[in-house]
């Protein structure tokens, strides 16, 4: 089963849950505080409006590695903000260090989408004067995104990331985001409130620097969420507590027997063990996802986050006890290990109190769902529908689960914007969508959904158009300026000059192809004057004046027959020159030059549409569901627009078994 549309309002929702679990928390939890993560301030602004109470528990997830990039050019610094493309960054991933500015989001245009739109990428790649693949990562990076990678070869988990590490890049990356940002707002009209916002939030982030040095990337991040929180809100948060994941999947003797770490048992406890495993890894079966096998003996769906050694797939076998971070832990067991409460004392026996036991990404939902409500916006998590997999097969067998659901937000961020007292200057592929340079909020919000559909027809009009010709037409209709009618217009000369030398290079075809049937007569006349000579000669039996004379004829004639065969070939050899002269001679090199330069520059103005096209559907609608909370005060001071994002929200249920 997987999620449910919202058939409850949100009121009647969130006080089932409240009714049904009036003891479990609301778990907002995410990787960075600069994304959407804060915008979940819309279920606390509910929980508050409706009188239900509830905690919120604000957590950070900081238990995976920073971001990491390898093979960059020496002189870059230990970290970099690199953009997000179908090339040389493709597989980037970053999420602990990233930003989105106003509008902009990951997703990018991939190479199959422009050719899917008719674009011949692969030739304009192999043609264009800055080279194939600095042309590639251009087009198709992602628009108003920039990632924050490490490029060290020392894995650093986010928990344990020195503040004066990463402080002066985290800075670096907001200036981009928010400079970026405040352009897109007009002058005169809200840009020097936005500024305060992103200098506020600069401020927020050099003062806990400098008050605190020997703090972390995650304990800045722990302290920016409710103020974030309160930012959006307008008033300090009741109710919520902050963590993080370091703490809230601590495993010790005195934590085992939380509620969280019951689902590990599962994996521990001889009667389960085997199921368990053979559940997640049918689960995770056909995805990217390695299955337990892969990772070796007695791997569970689980690691290890232990300080200052990093973080390791956690393997129990009868005997001994695996970490597998960097330098492996191996801790030699008395006996074997049959519950969570076990492998609490084994673990902090050896390596102390402080150690993390984090699920893998299918299992980390369903250890916290034993204890918290997780909260997701719309597209949150991309994992939940082989957790629900895992979860039903445990069931299927047996296992008894209790699994709180899902809470899901969907946003209506756009359409709220029509409360907003703005004028943006918005980017370029949202001018040339909208067509215009500057637009309202609430203008832009009550056309935005019809400009993505507009988009949409385009790209498949486009996506049609075959023919240079046709494209070049299309190009002049749709941007009426004297270029694409002068390129028109030139483009079908180059052709009419191109067909008007084929004619004459055919017609000159025509007499080689005249002189060669010419020679193939010749040649079958000259084979036989030399069979007549030959018969002649094993006739003749006295070679008389007479029959001399007949000999001589033979021969005058195959020399003949000779001379008319080279003069033949002269003349052909002297055609094809002419006909190559036509075809390939300054006139036709000219016209074909001509006609590649005109189809080139309609591919690239096509390619430029695609890209605007896509940058627009893609972003506008993966925004909607994830905004970035600070675009919220920059674009609307007063918090209207996000009062009536929480006004309209949608509420559902995902559950989990």
């Amino acid at each position: 089963m997987g999620a449910l549309a919202p058939q409850s309002s949100p009121r009647e929702t969130l006080a089932a849950l409240r009714a049904q679990y009036p003891d479990a928390p609301f778990l907002a939890l995410g990787q960075t505080v600069f994304w959407d993560e804060p915008v979940k301030a819309v279920l606390r602004h509910m929980l508050d409006a409706f009188g239900l109470g509830g905690q919120m528990v604000l957590g950070v997830h900081d238990t995976d590695y920073f971001a990491r990039a390898r093979g960059l050019q020496g002189g870059r610094g230990r970290f970099v903000l690199l953009p997000h493309n179908d090339g040389t960054t493709r597989d980037l991933w970053s999420a602990a260090g990233e930003i989105s500015t106003l509008f902009g989001c990951e997703t990018f245009p991939r190479r199959q989408d422009y050719v899917r739109h008719g674009v011949p990428l692969e030739r304009l790649a192999r043609r264009s004067p800055e080279g194939r693949q600095a042309f590639i990562d251009r087009v198709t990076e992602a628009w108003g995104w920039r990632g924050l990678v490490y490029t060290g070869a020392q894995d650093l988990v986010v928990h344990y990331l020195p503040l004066k590490e990463v402080g002066d890049a985290l800075l670096e990356m907001l200036q981009w985001g928010f400079e970026n940002a405040l352009v897109q707002i007009a002058p005169g009209c809200c840009q020097g409130e936005a500024r305060q916002i992103a200098e506020m939030i600069l401020d927020w982030c050099q003062e806990y620097r400098t008050q605190n040095p020997e703090k972390t990337l995650s304990h800045l991040f722990q302290h920016l969420l409710p103020r974030l929180y309160a930012l959006l809100l307008g008033h300090a948060p009741d109710n919520v507590v902050v963590d993080c994941t370091a703490s809230l999947l601590r495993l010790a003797p005195e934590t085992a027997d939380l509620p969280r770490f019951r689902f590990v048992d599962l994996f521990l406890n001889p009667a389960t063990r085997a199921i368990a495993v053979q559940a997640y890894n049918e689960a995770v079966a056909g995805s990217e996802i390695y299955t337990l096998d892969r990772f070796g003996a007695g791997a569970l769906p689980f690691d290890v986050v232990i300080p200052e050694r990093g973080r390791g797939t956690l393997r129990v076998t009868p005997r001994v006890l695996f970490v597998e971070t960097r330098q492996p832990v191996a801790i030699a067991l008395k006996r074997p290990i049959e519950s969570v409460q076990e492998l609490a004392e084994v673990l902090s026996r050896r390596l102390g109190d402080q150690v993390t036991l984090v699920g893998k990404a299918v299992s980390l939902i369903s250890m916290l769902a034993q204890e918290f409500i997780f909260v997701f916006n719309e597209e949150g998590s991309l994992y939940v529908r082989r957790t629900r997999r895992m979860n039903q097969i445990l069931h299927s067998h047996g296992i008894a689960l209790e699994m709180r659901p899902i809470l899901r937000i969907r946003y209506h961020t756009w359409d709220a914007l029509a409360v907003g007292r703005s004028t943006l200057r918005p980017a370029e592929h949202l001018v040339a969508a909208f067509g215009r340079q500057s637009i309202t909020t609430p203008e832009f919000a009550a056309i935005w959904a019809q400009v993505v559909e507009e988009q949409r027809a385009l790209c498949r009009d486009l996506a049609a158009i075959r023919k240079p010709v046709h494209l070049l037409e299309f190009l002049r209709d749709r941007q009426p300026v004297a270029q694409w009618e002068e390129r028109l217009v030139a483009y079908q000369q180059a052709k009419a000059t191109l067909r008007s030398l084929r004619v004459a290079a055919a017609a000159v075809q025509e007499e080689v192809q005249a002189r060669y049937r010419r020679l193939q007569e010749l040649r079958a006349e000259s084979a036989a004057v030399q069979r007549a000579q030959g018969a002649h000669y094993r006739e003749v039996t006295a070679w008389t004046p007479q029959e001399l004379e007949r000999r001589a004829e033979f021969d005058a004639r195959f020399r003949a027959i000779e001379t008319a065969k080279l003069r033949l070939r002269l003349e052909i050899e002297e055609l094809k020159r002419r006909r190559w002269q036509i075809e390939r001679g300054p006139e036709a090199t000219e016209a074909r030059r001509l006609l590649q330069e005109i189809e080139d520059e309609a591919e690239l103005a096509r390619l430029q549409i695609v890209r605007n096209a896509l940058l627009t559907i893609e972003g506008l609608t993966h925004t909607n569901h994830r905004p970035s909370a600070w675009w919220l005060p920059m674009v609307d001071r007063t918090g209207e627009w996000f009062r009536r994002i929480a006004e309209t929200a949608e509420l559902y249920l995902e559950p989990l078994i």
